[in-house]
């Protein structure tokens, strides 16, 4: 089989070797499609906290099953992939939250990922998906349940007001996921085109901050009350700042966002405001309602979606997609020819 292989920062090759063996608990499964994200430009640029080579990589994917050792998944069966790999033992996995499990694996990081023609998952990892979803919209599941995740973890609920800094994919599925919900949204971004996106995904305001004062947009969305929650989906830790003086009073600040910057939040802000700051990580048991999600909505997130490449061409596409960040909404490999 081909897979492609990260070997040092900023160089991937494609390789032929072997294809993998199941082992008892797990499925063998044709990948037809994976998506990249921003944690795999910095995984392949060497920026990342968790980069390390070589590496497969690749965590959000899907397709289809040719060999179940449990005999649990029909062959033929297209399914989508959580990339986790928790240990089972630890205390966050004790109480069920494996997203976050203390040495957790994740699929295209720790461990190899989807950029390979076959791979060997573990069966309890597998979600099954409409054989009539395209598989570059039914690989946006896994990105999707990052999203759910922050908006589970903030209790959204209908009639709130919800600020959602970042219209990258996740933080535009943040705005789909909380709509979905029945909350009004708010998303913030300087590129005209994620706002577009947001927009179609259920955004009911938008701000580009390149032109308008954000910090005034939402005292004017939530008639002065302030964002019931704000989810930072940048990673840029001013961002993560003002996040705290648009949240309003008793309300949540939900982090996705990845860095390894340091911020400075004055502590009083804490207590004055009883703020939550909370952390979002992965998803735990959200996957296949993310994977709904996705597919009730597949006209409009399949838009997300903005370039496609065959599998001989992801190191080209990788490097264009970290090069051009304005021209990328989300970029796909089509592994299955």
């Amino acid at each position: 089989m081909r897979y492609v292989l990260t070997t040092a920062p900023g160089r991937m090759e494609v390789h032929e070797g072997p294809a993998p063996h199941p082992a008892a608990d797990e499925a063998l499964v044709r990948v037809e499609m994976v998506g990249l994200c921003g944690s795999d430009y910095h995984l392949y640029d060497g920026t990342h906290p968790y980069a390390h080579y070589p590496q497969i990589q690749g965590h959000e994917l899907v397709g289809v099953v040719v060999q179940d050792a449990t005999g649990t998944i029909p062959v033929g069966q297209r399914v989508a992939v959580e990339p986790v790999r928790p240990c089972d033992s630890c205390f966050a996995c004790r109480r069920g939250r494996y997203n976050c499990c203390s040495d957790l694996k994740v699929m295209g990081a720790h461990v190899p990922g989807g950029l390979a023609e076959l791979i060997a998952v573990p069966v309890r990892w597998l979600h099954p998906v409409a054989g009539d979803l395209a598989p570059e919209v039914a690989v946006l599941a896994e990105p999707m349940s990052v999203a759910v995740q922050t908006v589970d973890r903030a209790g959204v609920a209908a009639g709130d007001r919800v600020a959602v800094l970042g219209a990258g994919p996740i933080g535009v599925f943040a705005a789909l996921a909380a709509a979905d919900r029945g909350a009004r949204v708010l998303v913030a971004d300087q590129v005209g085109s994620r706002l577009a996106h947001a927009e179609r995904l259920g955004a009911h305001r938008l701000v580009d901050t390149g032109v308008e004062d954000l910090a005034a947009a939402v005292t004017e969305f939530t008639a002065g009350d302030g964002a019931s929650t704000v989810i930072e989906a940048t990673g840029v830790p001013a961002v993560l700042r003002l996040a705290v003086d648009l949240v309003a009073h008793s309300g949540t600040v939900v982090v996705v966002g990845i860095s390894d910057q340091e911020v400075t939040i004055p502590v009083i802000e804490f207590s004055r405001k009883e703020l939550n700051l909370i952390g979002s990580r992965n998803n735990t048991g959200l996957f296949s309602h993310a994977a709904a999600l996705v597919a009730r909505h597949a006209d409009l997130v399949a838009r997300i979606v903005s370039q496609v490449f065959p599998l001989a061409e992801a190191p080209a596409a990788i490097t264009y997609a970290a090069a051009h960040p304005e021209k990328v909404e989300k970029v796909a490999i089509r592994v299955a020819e």
